[in-house]
Protein backbone atom coordinates (compact mmCIF):
# COMPACT_ATOMS: atom_id res chain seq x y z
CA UNK A 1 0.00 0.00 0.00
CA UNK A 2 3.16 1.88 0.30
CA UNK A 3 2.29 3.39 -3.47
CA UNK A 4 -0.93 4.99 -2.64
CA UNK A 5 -3.18 6.59 0.22
CA UNK A 6 -6.76 5.42 1.51
CA UNK A 7 -9.51 8.14 1.80
CA UNK A 8 -12.80 6.49 2.66
CA UNK A 9 -15.18 9.01 1.72
CA UNK A 10 -19.50 9.32 2.33
CA UNK A 11 -21.72 12.19 1.76
CA UNK A 12 -25.00 13.04 2.88
CA UNK A 13 -27.00 15.14 0.01
CA UNK A 14 -30.55 16.99 -0.42
CA UNK A 15 -31.35 14.46 -3.16
CA UNK A 16 -30.34 11.75 -5.77
CA UNK A 17 -29.45 14.21 -8.67
CA UNK A 18 -25.76 15.35 -8.14
CA UNK A 19 -26.69 18.45 -10.19
CA UNK A 20 -29.83 19.73 -9.12
CA UNK A 21 -29.27 18.89 -5.36
CA UNK A 22 -26.43 19.91 -2.64
CA UNK A 23 -24.55 17.93 -0.40
CA UNK A 24 -24.96 19.11 2.86
CA UNK A 25 -22.73 16.70 5.00
CA UNK A 26 -18.88 15.45 3.84
CA UNK A 27 -17.20 13.01 5.96
CA UNK A 28 -13.26 11.60 4.90
CA UNK A 29 -11.03 9.39 6.99
CA UNK A 30 -7.63 9.52 5.65
CA UNK A 31 -5.57 6.21 5.96
CA UNK A 32 -2.22 4.92 5.10
CA UNK A 33 -0.47 1.71 6.18
CA UNK A 34 2.99 1.86 7.08
CA UNK A 35 5.73 -0.88 5.98
CA UNK A 36 4.83 -2.52 9.89
CA UNK A 37 1.30 -3.02 8.69
CA UNK A 38 0.06 -0.26 10.69
CA UNK A 39 -2.84 1.79 9.96
CA UNK A 40 -2.35 5.58 10.65
CA UNK A 41 -6.39 7.37 10.30
CA UNK A 42 -7.19 11.00 10.48
CA UNK A 43 -11.08 12.30 10.09
CA UNK A 44 -13.02 15.10 9.57
CA UNK A 45 -16.40 16.23 8.89
CA UNK A 46 -17.46 19.02 7.48
CA UNK A 47 -21.23 20.71 7.18
CA UNK A 48 -22.32 22.71 3.91
CA UNK A 49 -25.22 25.20 3.57
CA UNK A 50 -28.19 23.75 0.44
CA UNK A 51 -27.80 26.79 -1.77
CA UNK A 52 -30.67 25.61 -4.24
CA UNK A 53 -33.67 25.07 -1.71
CA UNK A 54 -36.80 24.00 -4.77
CA UNK A 55 -34.77 20.58 -4.62
CA UNK A 56 -34.32 19.87 -1.50
CA UNK A 57 -36.59 16.40 -1.25
CA UNK A 58 -37.98 15.85 2.28
CA UNK A 59 -37.53 11.96 2.12
CA UNK A 60 -33.43 13.16 1.71
CA UNK A 61 -34.03 14.54 4.76
CA UNK A 62 -36.17 12.07 6.97
CA UNK A 63 -33.29 9.56 6.32
CA UNK A 64 -30.16 11.77 6.91
CA UNK A 65 -31.92 13.92 9.86
CA UNK A 66 -30.85 17.01 8.90
CA UNK A 67 -32.93 19.98 8.86
CA UNK A 68 -34.52 21.97 6.32
CA UNK A 69 -34.25 25.49 8.75
CA UNK A 70 -30.71 24.52 9.70
CA UNK A 71 -29.13 23.68 6.04
CA UNK A 72 -30.86 26.72 4.19
CA UNK A 73 -29.04 29.26 7.36
CA UNK A 74 -32.47 30.24 8.82
CA UNK A 75 -32.27 29.20 12.11
CA UNK A 76 -28.50 30.58 14.50
CA UNK A 77 -27.98 27.26 14.76
CA UNK A 78 -27.89 26.11 11.15
CA UNK A 79 -26.15 29.62 10.38
CA UNK A 80 -23.12 28.20 13.14
CA UNK A 81 -23.13 24.68 11.78
CA UNK A 82 -23.48 24.94 8.20
CA UNK A 83 -20.84 26.66 5.98
CA UNK A 84 -20.67 28.13 2.53
CA UNK A 85 -19.48 25.52 0.25
CA UNK A 86 -16.68 27.53 -1.25
CA UNK A 87 -15.13 28.02 1.67
CA UNK A 88 -15.57 24.25 2.74
CA UNK A 89 -13.99 23.29 -0.84
CA UNK A 90 -10.69 25.62 0.29
CA UNK A 91 -10.30 23.49 3.95
CA UNK A 92 -10.51 20.17 2.53
CA UNK A 93 -8.14 20.86 -0.53
CA UNK A 94 -5.75 22.35 2.11
CA UNK A 95 -6.43 19.08 4.46
CA UNK A 96 -5.83 16.96 2.00
CA UNK A 97 -2.70 18.45 0.73
CA UNK A 98 -0.91 17.61 3.92
CA UNK A 99 -0.39 14.08 2.60
CA UNK A 100 2.13 15.57 0.25
CA UNK A 101 0.71 13.02 -2.33
CA UNK A 102 -0.32 13.80 -6.13
CA UNK A 103 -4.04 13.14 -7.15
CA UNK A 104 -3.03 9.98 -8.62
CA UNK A 105 -1.55 8.48 -5.62
CA UNK A 106 -5.18 8.80 -3.80
CA UNK A 107 -7.72 6.18 -3.54
CA UNK A 108 -11.33 6.57 -3.08
CA UNK A 109 -12.85 4.35 -1.43
CA UNK A 110 -16.91 4.12 -0.18
CA UNK A 111 -19.74 2.11 0.01
CA UNK A 112 -21.03 2.40 -3.66
CA UNK A 113 -18.58 5.26 -3.71
CA UNK A 114 -19.84 6.39 -7.27
CA UNK A 115 -22.93 8.54 -5.89
CA UNK A 116 -20.36 10.20 -3.41
CA UNK A 117 -17.82 10.58 -6.70
CA UNK A 118 -20.78 12.15 -8.69
CA UNK A 119 -21.86 14.75 -5.97
CA UNK A 120 -18.75 15.97 -4.66
CA UNK A 121 -17.35 16.16 -8.66
CA UNK A 122 -20.15 18.84 -8.74
CA UNK A 123 -19.51 20.28 -5.95
CA UNK A 124 -16.22 21.41 -7.23
CA UNK A 125 -17.03 22.56 -10.84
CA UNK A 126 -20.22 24.37 -9.09
CA UNK A 127 -17.89 26.36 -7.33
CA UNK A 128 -15.60 27.29 -10.24
CA UNK A 129 -13.10 24.58 -8.93
CA UNK A 130 -13.12 21.65 -11.08
CA UNK A 131 -9.12 22.04 -12.03
CA UNK A 132 -8.29 21.21 -8.58
CA UNK A 133 -10.58 18.50 -7.90
CA UNK A 134 -7.95 16.63 -5.36
CA UNK A 135 -8.76 13.14 -6.75
CA UNK A 136 -7.73 11.75 -10.30
CA UNK A 137 -11.24 9.05 -11.12
CA UNK A 138 -10.99 8.98 -14.89
CA UNK A 139 -12.77 5.93 -16.34
CA UNK A 140 -13.41 4.71 -12.78
CA UNK A 141 -9.66 4.18 -11.81
CA UNK A 142 -8.72 4.70 -8.58
CA UNK A 143 -11.93 3.77 -7.02
CA UNK A 144 -12.69 1.19 -4.43
CA UNK A 145 -15.74 0.21 -3.48
CA UNK A 146 -16.11 -2.02 -0.23
CA UNK A 147 -19.53 -3.67 -1.68
CA UNK A 148 -17.75 -5.15 -5.01
CA UNK A 149 -14.82 -6.39 -2.37
CA UNK A 150 -17.68 -8.46 -0.51
CA UNK A 151 -19.21 -9.56 -4.04
CA UNK A 152 -15.31 -11.10 -4.47
CA UNK A 153 -15.59 -12.80 -1.38
CA UNK A 154 -18.48 -14.51 -2.24
CA UNK A 155 -16.82 -15.48 -5.27
CA UNK A 156 -13.88 -17.16 -3.49
CA UNK A 157 -16.20 -18.71 -1.35
CA UNK A 158 -18.81 -19.83 -3.59
CA UNK A 159 -21.48 -18.74 -1.50
CA UNK A 160 -24.03 -15.60 -2.02
CA UNK A 161 -25.22 -13.17 0.12
CA UNK A 162 -29.02 -11.98 0.35
CA UNK A 163 -27.89 -7.90 1.09
CA UNK A 164 -24.63 -5.72 0.31
CA UNK A 165 -26.35 -2.52 1.77
CA UNK A 166 -23.38 -0.94 4.46
CA UNK A 167 -25.49 -1.85 8.01
CA UNK A 168 -25.59 -5.83 6.68
CA UNK A 169 -22.21 -5.91 5.74
CA UNK A 170 -21.24 -4.37 9.02
CA UNK A 171 -23.05 -7.19 11.04
CA UNK A 172 -22.01 -10.20 8.59
CA UNK A 173 -18.36 -9.19 8.71
CA UNK A 174 -18.49 -8.45 12.73
CA UNK A 175 -17.42 -4.71 12.59
CA UNK A 176 -18.64 -2.33 15.29
CA UNK A 177 -22.20 -1.03 14.15
CA UNK A 178 -23.19 2.82 13.96
CA UNK A 179 -25.71 5.33 13.27
CA UNK A 180 -26.47 4.88 9.82
CA UNK A 181 -26.91 7.83 6.99
CA UNK A 182 -24.62 9.56 8.89
CA UNK A 183 -21.72 10.73 7.49
CA UNK A 184 -18.93 10.45 10.15
CA UNK A 185 -20.01 7.16 11.50
CA UNK A 186 -20.70 5.68 7.62
CA UNK A 187 -17.14 6.49 6.74
CA UNK A 188 -16.11 5.07 10.28
CA UNK A 189 -17.89 1.49 9.26
CA UNK A 190 -16.45 1.56 5.89
CA UNK A 191 -12.85 2.15 6.83
CA UNK A 192 -13.31 -0.50 9.50
CA UNK A 193 -14.86 -2.85 7.12
CA UNK A 194 -11.96 -2.50 4.23
CA UNK A 195 -9.60 -3.27 7.14
CA UNK A 196 -11.45 -6.27 7.94
CA UNK A 197 -11.46 -7.49 3.98
CA UNK A 198 -7.32 -6.61 3.40
CA UNK A 199 -6.28 -8.09 6.73
CA UNK A 200 -6.42 -11.23 5.73
CA UNK A 201 -5.84 -10.68 2.40
CA UNK A 202 -2.44 -8.98 2.75
CA UNK A 203 0.22 -11.72 2.88
CA UNK A 204 -1.68 -14.07 0.45
CA UNK A 205 -2.12 -11.81 -2.36
CA UNK A 206 1.61 -10.26 -1.54
CA UNK A 207 3.21 -14.19 -1.91
CA UNK A 208 0.95 -15.48 -4.46
CA UNK A 209 1.28 -11.52 -7.19
CA UNK A 210 4.08 -9.44 -6.21
CA UNK A 211 5.83 -10.20 -9.63
CA UNK A 212 2.57 -9.39 -11.41
CA UNK A 213 3.87 -6.05 -12.67
CA UNK A 214 4.86 -4.64 -15.94
CA UNK A 215 8.97 -3.87 -15.98
CA UNK A 216 8.01 -0.28 -16.44
CA UNK A 217 5.88 -0.11 -12.87
CA UNK A 218 8.40 -1.65 -10.82
CA UNK A 219 9.49 2.26 -9.87
CA UNK A 220 6.13 3.23 -9.55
Amino acid sequence: MSGYIIYVVDTETTGFDPISNDIIEISMIRAQIDNLGEVHQEQKTWYLKALNAQSISEEALAVNGHLRNDILHFSPEGRLKYRNPDSVITEIEQWMSEDEMSSMDRIFVGQNPIFDVNFLQQLWTKNNSADTFPFQLENNNRILDTKQIAVLIDLCTGRRRLRYNLSSLVKAFGVKKGKAHQASEDTRMTIDLLLTFLNPMKDILNKSFKDSYLPDENSL
